[in-house]
């Protein structure tokens, strides 16, 4: 029924493209009249037995933080056994959390068995509809994202960006690019692709050209300087000194190449897109640094900041490239993805759950009087 709205709403008013039939206010309605519907729903499933839906709801709650600090320090005392030496007493203090984790388990799933059954868990499905429509809410109202494109192996970290709407929101830590990086399939033929750049003098004027792959392209005169003998442009400096005179050519000129960075020009199919980056943090009042790789669909999380990896510019006046980012701040993800994982949790439940065996058995025919 959803799928079948949205696609009505977006061949009956396709203004704008996607995002604009989505923030429309017809689909505002709807969501919202989803997700009243579905606490109504979750209200009258819970009828007479809403305190043990409360209960029940929570102690499922405390089963999955159990099972998620098993999991999670399980893999931290491994790790730390692999290290070997001191490490195994930081694997100690895991294995440690990993017994919290597992009484957790242990005595809030004996309520959670106890008290809930398949009506309480369809009702909670329909709570969790209601948590990802708040969500989607709380973003529509309150989201923030920015694109950054930062040059890799910059020494100053970025610790603020803009928004579209031109508002400047500090990040809370500090954000370097130290490598950009192209790779590709083991098929892939690599090409030898490089940047050139052709300078030329008559008389006693100079001109710059770029090779844009099928023709030489000149600069105009705005986007290069020339001081004694050396000419800059695109934070690049030529000696002119080193123009020469070469046959069958009428004028001197002087050309350079450079091969193109992190593998741009490469011949075949793109693998993945890869920055390394270094974050800066504070952690308990100390000094942090986290190394993580950002990848395409890969996001790093850091504070209340997501940051995803879009695109790459490459600037042909410098050879440089820079990778561009969004940074994302969503505070409805949590509520929507608190609802979706409770979705495909109570629905598992709500169909495999055991049903009561008092109302599974049917009553049996009493025997008849002898005569």
């Amino acid at each position: 029924m959803g799928a079948a709205c949205v696609l009505l709403l977006a061949g009956a008013a396709p203004v704008g493209g996607v995002p604009a039939v989505y923030h429309s206010w017809p689909m505002l309605l709807l969501g919202a009249f989803a997700g009243l519907l579905s606490l109504w729903g979750g209200w009258r499933l819970s009828a007479g037995k809403r305190a043990q839906f409360v209960v029940g709801s929570i102690s499922t709650f405390f089963v999955i933080a159990g099972v998620v600090t098993v999991w999670m320090y399980g893999c931290k005392a491994v790790e730390y056994m692999q290290m070997g030496g001191g490490g195994w007493f930081a694997a100690l203090g895991s294995v440690c959390t990993m017994v919290v984790g597992g009484l957790f388990i242990i005595i809030f799933g004996y309520f959670m068995l106890r008290l809930m059954n398949p009506r309480l868990w369809l009702a909670a499905a329909h709570v969790c509809c209601a948590l990802v429509v708040l969500g989607a809410f709380v973003d529509y109202c309150a989201e923030e994202r920015a694109e950054l494109a930062i040059t890799p192996g910059s020494a100053e970290p970025v610790t603020e960006v803009t928004t579209a709407a031109g508002n400047t929101l500090p990040l809370g830590f500090g954000l370097k690019v130290d490598s950009f990086a192209v790779s590709y399939y083991d098929d892939a033929q690599p090409a030898e692709h490089l940047a050139h750049v052709l300078i030329t003098r008559q008389n006693d004027s100079y001109c710059p050209y770029l090779w844009s792959g099928k023709l030489w392209v000149p600069l105009p005169p705005g986007h290069y300087t020339v001081q004694g003998t050396k000419l800059e442009f695109g934070g690049r400096t030529f000696d002119l000194t080193q123009l020469r005179q070469y046959p069958p050519f009428t004028c001197p000129l002087l050309l350079e190449s450079a091969p193109m960075p992190s593998g741009l020009a490469a011949a075949g199919t793109v693998k993945e897109y890869k920055a390394e980056c270094t974050l800066e943090t504070q952690h308990r009042g100390r000094p942090e640094t986290r190394r993580e790789t950002l990848k395409v669909n890969e996001p790093i999380a850091c504070g209340d900041w997501r940051l995803y990896l879009m695109r790459y510019d490459y600037n042909p006046l410098s050879n440089t490239v820079r990778p561009v980012l969004l940074a994302r701040r969503a505070p409805g993800r949590w509520f929507a993805m608190v609802g979706m994982v409770g979705i495909i949790l109570s629905t598992a439940c709500w169909s495999f759950w055991r049903r009561d065996p008092a109302q599974a058995v049917s009553p049996q025919p009493q025997d008849s009087p002898q005569v």
